[in-house]
């Protein structure tokens, strides 16, 4: 199976996620004519046809009831803001406790001001550079009482600022354009300014870190094993006893610190499972709620009594991610990218869902996005052209394979679980570099050793994606293209341009300067490569409300609203 990561907290939603396709489905699972081949989305594809959350009122809704949810890995870092925190299994699982941010999104994308958390959000401009002034919402303290204030704020930017810095985070993003974060009149009002012009500004404080965390070691070790809830809040809290670090389950409950609107539901249980465990649960009502990518998992569970069916596009940008610490030579990269024939991959993937999309050229933008543009360097699917870039880097046929200075051209393709899909997809990408003479291997790992595996980056190349955290690609351009160590793939004129293009006001040219970078990253190192995007089915038992597929809302739905139809 393919495995995601995020970029940014709940309220950035979109994004990091980014994880999208194509809707044919109404709420509470009245289909379209199954035997209709889908086409995956594009530009002018109709919005309701995007995301399917089975809408409805509050009011329509049971009090009370659990929520019982799986996810295939749940921590072990607990830190959702740290590098290696930052996964998307475990920020589904604690999306409910962490809402600390000032903004909210929409499964378009579209954000707003979280009203729990801030009252208003002014920009002015001042010597040419941006200004921010914040009015936060007296009300909002984090779970152990601490107010979230200007000081709050404050310790989010020193944390979050610096890559090279004492704290283990992925990506600086807009802090490190800030020249300062002070108080303004009183503790919730904030000035920021800035020592850079950066856009755009909706992704300030998307999460806000507790001052705690300004301790060293509590931000990178001290949340491994230990959610600490009283360091977030939200809606839900984790239960007394909540975490049960052997069966891997974390309880949710209500929080009675939370002064937003009151959730629906008393609890939400989330456990670890592998995805063949997961399905053998939902099919044994031990489950509420399931999702589906493959054709396998649709097959195994569209028949399970008293349940819907949501359909959506699958917010996932997913290919083939090389690790240039482990496959350091960028001529054996470049030729994996010519060389793969990702239509013959892609069909395999998709092989029994009656869907097909045209194959998505760009990691950073979904085809349906405005900004989107084919990024991807020809030729590709050569398998000449591939044996080309060996031979003019100094390697030569040894046998089926080449070599060069007595190493061979090789590397091993990481895949997590046992998905027979997902197995057929790593087993057909193996064939095909091997035709070409690079010795691909297959190394199959449990599904619950991805964190630790994509944290410690012990893998030579896997099948991952993101899920994007808005239509706006800054944020993700800057974290997969920008060199800040030298064991990283990229260059220092690769860098000046995302830095030029993080300085540019209009959306619209600010994303074609993302395409760009995009472009001549994966031309010149070849890291990422983009495969699929694909469906995304939620399986569900009959009556769960404002819960389905929720694109760019990504974990950030508003888990006050889930709920069970009285």
């Amino acid at each position: 199976m393919e495995k995601n990561f995020i970029l940014n907290r709940r309220t950035v939603l979109g994004g990091a996620a980014a994880l999208g396709t194509v809707g044919v489905l109404a709420a509470c699972g009245s289909s379209k004519d199954s035997k209709a081949t889908t086409k995956g989305a594009t530009v002018g594809t109709d919005a309701k046809e995007l995301y399917d959350l089975a809408e409805a009122a509050v009011s329509e809704l049971k009090d009370g009831g659990t929520l019982r949810l799986a996810v295939p890995g749940i921590g072990p870092d607990f830190n959702l803001f740290s590098a290696d925190g930052n996964s998307l299994y475990t920020q589904t699982a604690m999306s409910p406790v962490a809402y600390a941010g000032l903004w909210q999104g929409d499964p378009l994308g579209k954000r707003t001001l979280a009203p729990e958390f801030a009252k208003s959000f002014d920009v002015a401009e001042e010597n040419g550079l941006p200004v921010v002034s914040i009015e936060l919402n007296p009300q909002a303290k984090f779970n152990d009482g601490t107010p979230i204030d200007y000081k709050a704020l404050q310790a989010t930017w020193n944390i979050l600022k610096s890559t090279d810095g004492d704290y283990k985070v992925g990506s600086s993003g807009i802090y490190s354009s800030i020249a300062s974060v002070d108080r303004d009149g009183d503790d919730f009002k904030v000035k920021v300014t800035f020592s850079a012009p950066y856009y755009p500004l909706n992704t300030l404080f998307a999460g806000i870190v507790h001052p705690a965390l300004l301790d060293k070691e509590l931000f990178n070790t001290g949340f491994v094993d230990k959610p600490h809830p009283e360091y977030w809040v939200g809606p839900f809290t984790i239960a007394e006893g909540g975490w049960n670090s052997t069966e891997k389950t974390l309880t949710l409950t209500r929080n009675d610190k939370w002064w937003g609107e009151k959730p629906v539901l008393e609890r939400i249980v989330f456990r670890q499972m592998d995805p063949a465990a997961e399905r053998a649960a939902f099919k044994n009502d031990e489950l509420d709620a399931i999702g589906a990518t493959t054709a396998s998992a649709y097959k195994e569970l569209k028949d399970v009594a008293n349940i819907e069916i949501r359909r959506g596009s699958r917010l996932f940008s997913g290919g083939v991610t090389m690790n240039p610490a482990r496959m350091q030579d960028v001529a054996l990269r470049r030729a994996v990218v010519t060389g793969l024939n990702r239509e013959a991959l892609a069909k395999v993937r998709f092989q029994g869902l009656d869907y097909e999309e045209k194959l998505p050229n760009s990691m950073i933008h979904m085809p349906f996005n405005e900004y989107y543009q084919d990024t991807y360097p020809t030729p590709n699917n050569d398998a000449a052209a591939a044996s080309k870039i060996l031979e003019d880097a100094g390697y030569t046929k040894n046998g089926e394979f080449y070599e060069k200075d007595g190493k061979q051209a090789a590397f091993k393709f990481s895949i997590f679980g046992e998905d027979p899909t997902s197995k057929a997809v790593g087993q057909t990408l193996v064939q095909q570099l091997k035709s070409v003479g690079i010795n691909a291997e297959l190394d199959s790992r449990a599904v619950s050793e991805f964190n630790k595996t994509m944290a410690s980056k012990d893998y030579d190349a896997t099948s991952s994606g993101f899920a994007p955290s808005s239509p706006d690609a800054t944020e993700a351009t800057e974290q997969f293209y920008m060199r800040r160590k030298p064991e990283e793939a990229g260059s220092d004129e690769i860098n000046e341009m995302i830095a030029k293009m993080k300085l540019i006001a209009d959306d619209k040219e600010r994303n074609q300067a993302c395409n760009e970078i995009e472009k001549k990253h994966l031309a010149e190192f070849a890291v990422l490569i983009p495969l699929m995007n694909g469906p995304e089915y939620k399986f569900v038992k009959k009556g769960l409300r404002n819960y389905g597929v929720s694109l760019f809302q990504g974990t950030g739905i508003h888990w006050e609203k889930v709920g069970w139809a009285k």
